[in-house]
């Protein structure tokens, strides 16, 4: 049996509790809206990993 990869996003049990909105053309949301269901990921669970990426990344060269 296929373990089930961690695609991100919010932790189960922990509520939402805060949204960031992205103004974005509706040509280039489809393509990445696509791109992510065939990877079996969601936007939301992309993008909370890319803003922590970039928040770890950010505290690793203030901390240097």
């Amino acid at each position: 049996m296929d373990k089930k990869m961690n695609v991100g996003g919010r932790p189960k049990g922990r509520k939402k509790t805060s949204k960031i909105e992205v103004a974005i053309e509706p040509g280039i949301k489809q393509e990445f809206m696509d791109l992510l269901a065939t990877e079996g990921m969601t936007a939301s669970g992309q993008i909370c990993n890319w803003i922590r990426e970039y928040i770890k990344e950010h505290e690793e060269e203030n901390a240097q």
